[in-house]
């Protein structure tokens, strides 16, 4: 063969060929770290089941992987807008005025301020 590399008798498009069809794995060592004692056991609907498995694929992650990252990203979506306060309109402009009113030093702030603190800022 003229033009191209051979390797083991191969011309170097079969290896090209042979190299598409082993995927590379992916290592993620974030998932790897600690062994893992607890166990998760759902039931869903083949197509569902077909959808993760596509998305597990596409993300070269594992089905275990794949749903164990999509299911914590969610819970901690759903965990921070339980942490944020709502509030009415006419709540919120009542907060607001308060934060936007000077505050009023009395005699047990002003002692506290003169006190000597037991920590430094880090600058």
């Amino acid at each position: 063969m003229t033009g191209g590399i051979e390797q083991n008798g191969l011309h170097e498009s079969s290896l090209v060929v042979g190299w598409l069809d082993k995927p590379m794995l992916y290592c993620h060592r974030e998932y790897m770290s600690t062994t893992k004692e607890e166990r998760l056991q759902i039931r869903i609907d083949p197509s569902e089941k077909a959808l993760l498995e596509r998305a597990a694929a596409a993300s070269h992650l594992n089905m275990s992987a794949f749903v164990v990252q999509a299911a914590a990203s969610r819970a901690e979506e759903v965990l921070a807008e339980r942490s944020s306060i709502r509030l009415s309109a006419e709540a919120a402009a009542a907060f607001t005025e308060a934060l936007d009113r000077p505050a009023q030093v009395n005699d047990r702030l002003a002692k506290a301020l003169r006190r000597k603190r037991k920590f430094s800022w880090l600058d």
